[in-house]
């Protein structure tokens, strides 16, 4: 007979507790399992967050760096923030570029997280990219009574006084007031890089001393929106350029329009010392674009007797054929003047100046001559010279931006603002008064054909319509800028965007003699611009950002650069900078 199967209850329990342990366990095991997890990928995701920040950071830099050097080409294992990261840059025409950044965090070795994103620049036309806190022409800086620049500055003559710049100072090799050499009739032109043949185009010149070659100058206007212009400094061959290469420069397409043609300076690499009445050669190089090109002004009468036109489809062959152009190609080129110097300033960055003395520099110095200076970093003796650095507008960019003006109608002058007004864009056949709290709203370029006069608490502002670009105000006396033409900013005036982000308004002056923009008593500017003529800032008045032919910074006056001037935009007219074109951003890792 079989026994029925009995439960002990003792067991009964032993085996339920078994049974409950074992799933406390498992529950137990796997709460840590996800709290392990979650904390992991919390950690994944806050790495992956830092290195997107850090990549996108990297475009941003990149960004800048070009508006610095068109020739960037990258970086490699950049230190920033959480980790590290890496810049190549692809150029797709000349003035298109693909740039990539990949970064990693906390470094390349063991990364935790790796992002990499890509954007394409280019050449915006609707930007102007002020480089420098203060940039000035062969007029040079004169500084005293405690006057600062916050930020860095570049001039082509000498820098003075007894005034502290925070950044580097660098002081060009010296210019001539007039071209040794120079052709600059037109009646026609010549295409450079529309086609394969066009691709390399040349004037000879000969200059009639020995002495050092400090820039040249070319006349052009764009067809469509070409890139950068590259130009070649090269020695004679027989009659045409050699391979051999002096000075290597940019002209950066931002100074032509497509309206009119103007002179470019190009920005040289060196400074070669030319013999007299020996032949050199000027060679404008562009990659082939049908639609994208520009055009060199010529003479088709010649005249220019110490040299003669040629193009070519590759300058640097082994044997380049050049075929002769009818004519003479517009140039303009300089040689340097009297040595330039930095003299009694206080430089907390690095300087540079053919002779420096009695100065206190914080980091390092270049030059030929040093005296009765300090110095913070290493000094370079008989370092080479800095070329001279074109200003940031041509003559073409002004006209251009007085046709828009003139386009939105005239107004008769002298024109009284009262109240609050907006206005542009506009041409004011007189002069402009903005005083006793009245306020003036750029809503596009205004001309005023005289005089300009902001005071006792009169406002400009940019109009909120412009969006997030500034807006412009030019003093341009047509035919009479040797007496007027002049702007006052004075007794609390006040100059201000619309409240977004870089809205900046400049003020710009035309009058070649004396001071063309005085800032006193307060007032607050951001851009100021005087090609031909003097700036001066005293009694304690502040600018962001001042470009003149010569500038007097006094009584405690400063300049504070804000870094938003890379890359100003204005509602109207020309301008180029490099700028992330809208929509090519992407994040694919």
């Amino acid at each position: 007979m079989t026994m029925p199967l009995r439960f002990s209850p003792r067991g009964s329990a032993l085996l339920l507790v078994i049974v409950m342990g074992a799933v406390i366990m498992a529950a137990g095991t796997s709460f840590f399992n996800y709290l392990g997890g979650a904390v992991a990928s919390e950690r994944t995701a806050l790495a992956s967050a830092q290195a997107r920040s850090l990549a996108e950071a990297g475009i941003d830099k990149a960004v800048y760096e070009l508006n610095q050097n068109g020739n960037y080409s990258g970086e490699t294992g950049t230190a920033l923030g959480a980790g590290v990261f890496t810049t190549t840059i692809a150029s797709i025409d000349a003035s298109t570029k693909r740039v990539t950044v990949t970064a990693s965090v906390p470094d390349t070795v063991h990364p935790k997280a790796v992002k990499t994103v890509k954007a394409t620049v280019n050449i915006n036309t609707a930007v102007v990219s002020f480089r420098y806190g203060v940039q000035v022409g062969e007029g040079g800086v004169s500084m005293s009574n405690g006057s600062i620049i916050h930020g860095n500055m570049f001039s082509d003559g000498d820098i003075s006084g007894g005034g502290t710049i925070t950044g580097d100072a660098t002081v060009a090799i010296s210019t001539s007031a007039t071209a040794d050499q120079q052709w600059t009739t037109q009646n026609s032109s010549f295409n450079v890089g529309d086609t394969t043949a066009h691709v390399d185009v040349a004037q000879s010149f000969k200059p009639s001393q020995g002495a050092t070659l400090a820039k040249v100058s070319l006349m052009m206007k764009k067809n469509g929106t070409p890139g950068d212009i590259t130009v070649k400094i090269v020695t004679d061959n027989a009659g045409k350029p050699s391979s051999t290469v002096l000075a290597t420069g940019v002209i950066p397409a931002s100074v032509y329009t497509a309206s009119v043609f103007g002179f470019g300076d190009t920005v040289l690499d060196m400074t070669p010392a030319l013999t007299a009445n020996q032949t050199y050669w000027i060679i404008a190089i562009m990659p082939v674009d049908a639609s994208n090109y520009f055009k060199w002004g010529l003479n088709t009468g010649g005249g220019y007797a110490n040299g003669a036109a040629k193009y070519s489809s590759n300058w640097s062959a082994p044997s380049p054929t050049w075929t002769s152009i009818t004519g003479d190609l517009d140039f303009k080129m300089y040689l340097t003047d009297i040595p330039t110097s930095i003299s009694g300033i206080t430089v907390q960055g690095s300087a540079w100046a053919y002779t420096l003395s009695n100065c206190s520099v914080g980091g390092d110095v270049s030059y030929q001559t040093l005296s009765n200076c300090s110095v913070g970093g290493t000094q370079h003796a008989g370092a080479a010279p800095a070329a001279p650095a074109p200003l940031p507008i041509s003559d073409a960019q002004l006209a251009e931006w007085e046709d828009i003006a003139a386009s939105g109608g005239t107004i008769a002058g002298p024109y009284t603002v009262s109240g609050t007004q907006t206005i542009g864009p506009k041409k004011i056949n007189g002069n402009l008064s903005v005083t006793n709290g009245a306020t003036i709203k750029l809503s596009g370029p205004v001309w005023v054909n005289g005089n300009i006069t902001i005071s006792n608490n009169g406002t400009l502002s940019v109009s909120p319509s412009t969006g997030t670009s500034g807006a412009i105000l030019i003093a341009d006396a047509t035919g009479n800028t040797a007496t007027k033409g002049k702007v006052n900013l004075t007794n609390n005036a006040n100059i201000s965007g619309n409240g977004n982000e870089n809205t900046f308004p400049m003020i710009i002056s035309t009058k070649t003699s004396g001071t063309a923009i005085e800032l006193s008593n307060n007032a607050a500017s951001v851009i100021l611009y005087a090609p031909y003529g003097g700036v001066e800032v005293e009694n304690g008045a502040d600018a962001s950002q001042i470009t003149a032919y010569r500038l007097e910074l006094s009584n405690n006056s400063s300049v504070t650069y804000d870094s938003g001037l890379q890359n100003s935009s204005f509602s109207n007219g020309p301008g180029g900078s490099w700028t992330v074109v809208p929509g090519s951003y992407a994040i694919t890792q």
